[in-house]
């Protein structure tokens, strides 16, 4: 579907930034805290202008809003266009730690958005971004159910200064993305109905 542009200057971010955009509800399992600390990090690791788009409502989006936050956190609340906010940054990040994490469609949203993604493994993220060139981003396995911040840090400054890798990713994003093009979902979903009618035993 069509959705509506957003540019960096409406954001205020600036133009060489390498920019992140986690879109989901604001919640601790989200990894909101986790994320600011690893960009943080990343931003130290690489000496490049990295930045945070935190997107969506909820518990840590109100306790954000009372706290100073650094310049490279933008906190932007509840959204209707999201991938608005995917398309305008550079990769999608969800570093969740979140056990109920199985199908998150935020993560089609983004790929939809030709942007890569880093989050963690779970449930089938890791199966939603990969495609026929390879993986559209990485995941990396949660450590005694907590978030892998020195991993995810390390990866993402390695892609702030290696171009190009960061291009690899970028140019797997649009096959990941094309396993949940709505026509061939619907023609998917209509071979296996009929393979199970055809099975169908008919004594039951």
């Amino acid at each position: 579907e069509a959705f509506e542009p957003i540019t960096r200057s409406q954001l205020e971010l600036p133009g060489d930034a390498l920019v992140l955009s986690l879109v989901s509800r604001a919640m601790a399992e989200k990894g909101w805290a986790e994320a600011i600390r690893i960009i943080e990090q990343a931003r130290r690791l690489s000496g490049a202008n990295i930045h945070l788009l935190l997107v969506g409502d909820g518990p840590e989006y109100d306790r954000l809003l009372g706290e100073s936050l650094p310049e490279f956190v933008h906190l932007e609340g509840f959204q209707r266009n999201v991938r608005g906010y995917f398309a305008v940054a550079d990769m999608g990040f969800l570093p969740s730690r979140f056990r109920g994490e199985s199908f998150p469609l935020v993560i089609i949203e983004c790929l939809q958005s030709g942007v890569p993604v880093v989050a963690s493994d779970l449930g089938e993220i890791a199966r939603m971004l990969q495609g026929e060139k390879g993986m559209a981003g990485a995941v990396f396995p949660l450590l005694n159910d907590k978030i892998d911040e020195p991993a995810m840090a390390e990866f993402i400054a390695d892609l702030a200064v290696n171009k190009d890798k960061y291009a690899t990713l970028c140019a797997a994003a649009p096959a990941a993305a094309q396993k949940f093009d709505p026509v061939l979902l619907a023609r998917r979903h209509d071979q296996v109905y009929r393979a199970a009618l055809r099975d169908e035993n008919p004594a039951n």
